[in-house]
């Protein structure tokens, strides 16, 4: 039950977050959009502008969801070895941090957008960086909330 709440947390969190390309998106004067990578190319298909809104908002949320979710199944079997502090702000920071890493090391180059995603531009690296950091602080104010009644 915990699992399926962090990763709904995540994708609340991811949500939030994409809440500047959906406005930016909504008034067609921004070229790349804001907090989203833009995935111009998919399986060797040029995407058009809609196409890349919609796959960049998604590729964006289920990151999202997937990185709350899988906390939360870390903390509770106990694997986080690296601070035995679950649900702690700087356990969920380092464990963005490793998100990061496996991010831009394994799903970036299997999608084609190369190492850390710079078939994409020069600056990806960073903003999937901060990106993360901003996820990893919005599931440790979402697992405060609901901290007492769900989280142990």
């Amino acid at each position: 039950m915990e699992i399926f709440l962090g990763a709904a947390i995540g994708g609340l969190v991811g949500f939030l977050l994409a809440v500047p390309a959906m406005v930016a998106e909504s008034s067609r004067r921004v070229k790349n959009l804001p907090v989203l990578i833009d995935i111009k190319e998919i399986f060797g298909k040029k995407l058009t502008h809609e196409e890349l809104f919609a796959i960049s908002l998604l590729f964006h949320l289920v990151i999202a969801t997937l990185v709350g979710g899988i906390y939360t199944l870390f903390a509770e079997q106990g694997w986080l070895f690296f601070t035995n502090a679950p649900y702690a702000l700087h356990s969920i920071l380092i464990f963005s941090v490793f998100a990061w890493v496996f991010n831009g090391a394994l799903i970036c180059p299997a999608m084609r957008l190369g190492f850390f995603g710079r078939h994409e531009g020069p600056h990806i690296w960073f903003e999937l960086i901060v990106l993360h950091q901003l996820i990893g602080l919005g599931l440790w104010i979402g697992f405060s909330y609901y901290q007492s009644f769900f989280f142990g």
